[in-house]
């Protein structure tokens, strides 16, 4: 919220320098972004009036001027500009004068002409550009001889201050000024009366409200047999600009103005334009809407639109639509001033790529008690500055849609409690009768009354930050925080999301987080199958379906890295993919996951060793890693897969009691250019939920008797996979059989082509004895014969 200190100062005048005044703002939770003058430095700069201009007679680019700046004598000066005529008035640098940038202005000859001063453009007494080619033009009736400083209010600096969301009453000058009143005890005041306006026969224009729970109050009027030349004044156009909005017309201008003033936005139709009704409703299927930019809409039905006969004429509470608007040519005007409740408009703007003022307010909330003193106030200006005939005010209100005001009880107890200190009764009921708060004395405290623009006040916390803050916050005592600091400790059987993440540090990681948002195509690529959340309102192109993996983030990241000349890649993410749900109130099911990439030299090139390139088995050791923190390694299977990502041949699932909860492999090629990367880049990610849970491990006793181990070569089918081996060995039941280990895989003479030997060390021993050889050549046999119906392995 930009505006104008000198305006502020119009409803409210505290004895603080500007200094102090943005500082008190920022502490009283109105941080103030930034503090600029209108205009540069400058002095002894009158307005003039050009009363002769001549060529001069040796330079085709010069004239020779005299004007008149109230002295006895017009000054000559010649002049470069293309735009100087006789009978202009413009900015006048007097002899002596001191510009912008300590530039002064001396007698001087131009092409031997003498020259007594310079008429100044908009930047060379730093103002904002203008866009003219030429000397800044001043109003006819600007006062000759004035000085240009106190004519165009230059002694004022614009104060920007960044409002949260729930300070939606302070998007105008009086909420702005109603604080300032109450933080430095200075008078609050409304610089202008408020009198009804005077209105005459009734408003020709019908309206209809069929959405009275998002427009609980409509109100519009006609205006007539105005002056259709009249021009924006110069202090109102100061103003605008100084809050940041360009003037523009008459009409409109004076629609922005109120917005600043009060906060209550507004619209005008031209009233010739109009056809039959004016409607308050929702938007139809696929209706068409071409608004004040030029732009043209496809609405949905869920959007609140005004309309006539002919259709929508304006996004309700956002922006106007072309067909109705006022031009120069409109004769008579319907003023339209409504309030839409924040839940009507809330999201709305940005639905079809627009954000406006009036969205800016209605989305955060508008005191709906407001609209009759803006009309009234729109009215004034407008008749002031244009005259014309004022219809009675066509009035639509449902009150049992209206927000009411909320009571809340304030103990005096609990602001001693949170505070830190005891605030006067009296101080209390001044700040909130400030604020305009509704306040009674009650036997523990107050019952206060929030007044209907405070949309955030809710709970007894709300009322006591009010004091705190209006109070001042840096006159509270500071006070030491006495609070139980006991940690809850985490359960046994819960692992750590940080643990996990130092265990893949200290194994060469390194965490990144990406955007959640990923480019539709790559999705696409890397996870065909998987329903996506299209975004409605991407930030950009490439960034408007959210991930169903973690896989796009961490390919953008290698390719980043390996654009840089870093061939060597390790980088891990912890976060959540978005499966498509329609059923789910979001829309989307979140699952949180955790992943990584690796590309490259297993490790950094040394002097003593040459390194070798990372493979499908270091990646395998990695996530082993993760597994066997949480004891899962022994309930996880690793099986070949077929992934759309991954290379066929190199690529595997994790499966946790019958459920993928993960995968692993190599990038498929037919990605890595698409991608952007280069060399064989492993991925690997898991949900964390089948991380987080831990097997609590118990402590048994080490057994004093030796142990035996048997090593078996089995020979199998090339297609039968490790893991089926192992899982047919260990079906084997026995208290005695405590482990089993591959120790290696052959292919060559000897075996089949289309067999492999894969040879395995079962470790055997009894926990209160020695074993027996019989003992243990049973369980060989048992071994044999469950590989053997199994896999159909036999014996090398």
């Amino acid at each position: 919220m930009k505006f104008s200190e000198n305006w502020l100062r119009e409803w409210t005048n505290p004895e603080w320098d500007t200094n102090t005044l943005s500082e008190s703002l920022s502490l009283a939770g109105l941080e103030v972004d930034d503090v600029e003058p209108v205009a540069g430095e400058f002095s002894n700069v009158v307005v003039g009036q050009v009363i002769a201009c001549e060529k001069h007679p040796d330079a085709d680019k010069l004239n020779v001027t005299q004007v008149e700046v109230g002295e006895d004598e017009p000054l000559q000066i010649v002049c470069g500009a293309k735009n100087v005529v006789v009978g202009m008035k413009a900015c006048c640098a007097k002899v002596g004068a001191v510009l912008p940038g300590d530039f002064k202005i001396k007698k001087a000859k131009l092409r031997g002409v003498p020259s007594n001063g310079m008429l100044c453009g908009a930047t060379e007494i730093g103002l904002p550009d203008d866009g003219v080619d030429g000397l800044f033009v001043l109003p006819e009736d600007a006062p000759v001889g004035m000085d240009v400083r106190e004519y165009l209010d230059l002694n004022d600096v614009v104060i920007d201050v960044d409002l949260t969301p729930n300070r939606a009453d302070c998007l105008s000058i009086e909420g702005i000024a109603r604080d300032v009143a109450a933080i430095s005890g200075a008078e609050f005041k409304v610089p202008f009366d408020m009198a009804a306006i005077e209105c005459s026969g009734s408003c020709s224009q019908k309206v209809v409200v069929a959405e009275t729970e998002a427009c609980p109050k409509y109100l519009g009027c006609v205006v007539s047999d105005f002056d259709t030349n009249a021009k924006t004044p110069l202090w109102m156009k100061q103003k605008l600009e100084r809050g940041g909005v360009r003037p523009l017309s008459l009409v409109v201008d004076i629609t922005n103005y109120v917005l600043l003033e009060l906060g209550q936005p507004m619209h005008a139709f031209d009233f010739d334009k109009l056809q039959g009704e004016v409607q308050v409703r929702k938007a139809q299927a696929d209706e068409l809407l071409v608004t004040l930019d030029e732009k043209e809409l496809t609405l949905k039905n869920d959007t609140l639109v005004i309309a006539d006969d002919s259709g929508a004429i304006a996004l309700a509470g956002i922006m106007g639509g072309l067909s109705t608007s006022v031009t120069d040519e409109t004769k008579t005007i319907f003023f339209e001033c409504a309030h839409f409740t924040p839940l009507a408009v809330v999201g709305k703007a940005r639905q079809y790529g627009l954000h406006t003022d009036s969205s800016h307010r209605f989305e955060r909330g508008v005191d709906p008690m407001l609209p009759e003193r803006a009309l009234n106030r729109a009215l004034q200006l407008f008749t002031e500055i244009a005259g014309g005939k004022v219809s009675e005010i066509q009035s639509v209100v449902s009150e049992a849609h209206l927000a009411k005001p909320v009571t809340i009880e304030l103990r005096r107890q609990t602001i001693s409690k949170r505070l830190g200190l005891e605030i006067d009764d009296a101080k209390v009921e001044s700040i909130f009768n400030g604020l305009g708060f509704g306040i009674e004395t009650t036997a523990d405290g107050w019952s206060v009354t929030a007044p209907t623009y405070r949309f955030d006040m809710a709970i007894e916390m709300d009322l006591i930050e009010e004091v705190g803050r209006i109070f001042g916050y840096n006159n509270l005592p500071e006070t030491p925080v006495l609070a139980p600091m006991t940690l809850n400790e985490l359960p046994e059987s819960e692992q750590e999301l940080n643990a996990l993440k130092v265990s893949l540090v200290q194994r060469g990681y390194n965490e990144v987080i990406t955007y959640s948002f990923v480019e539709e195509g790559k999705q696409q690529m890397l996870a065909p199958d998987l329903p996506y959340v299209l975004l409605q309102n991407p930030i950009s192109d490439d960034m408007k379906a959210m991930r169903t993996t973690l896989f796009p983030g961490l390919l953008q990241t290698v390719s980043y890295n390996q654009n840089r000349q870093q061939p060597r890649v390790r980088v891990f993410e912890t976060g959540l993919v978005f499966y498509k749900n329609d059923s789910d109130s979001t829309g989307a099911t979140q699952v949180p996951m955790i992943g990584g990439a690796v590309v490259g030299s297993v490790a950094d090139s040394g002097w003593d060793e040459v390194t070798r390139k990372v493979d499908f088995f270091d990646l395998k050791g990695d996530v082993e890693t993760l597994l066997r923190m949480s004891h899962q390694l022994g309930n996880v299977r690793f099986e070949a897969c077929n992934h759309p990502a991954l290379h066929p041949g190199q690529s595997a699932a994790l499966i946790k009691d019958g459920k993928e909860v993960g995968i692993m492999g190599k990038l498929h090629p037919q990605w890595v250019k698409p991608m952007g990367v280069s060399d064989d880049v492993y991925l690997f990610q898991i949900r964390q939920d089948a991380l987080m849970t831990m097997e609590v491990p118990a402590a048994k006793a080490i057994s004093k008797f030796p142990e035996v181990q048997r090593d078996l070569a089995f020979v199998v089918d090339e297609n039968v996979s490790v893991q089926a081996l192992l899982d047919a060995v260990s079906a084997v039941e026995s208290d005695i059989l405590q482990s089993v280990d591959i120790f290696d895989i052959y292919r060559g003479q000897g075996i089949e082509p289309s067999q492999k030997s894969v040879a395995l060390t079962l470790k055997i021993q009894h926990a209160e004895r020695t074993l027996q050889d019989e003992e243990v050549d049973a369980l060989v046999d048992e071994v044999l014969a469950s590989a053997k119906q199994a896999v159909n392995a036999v014996l090398r």
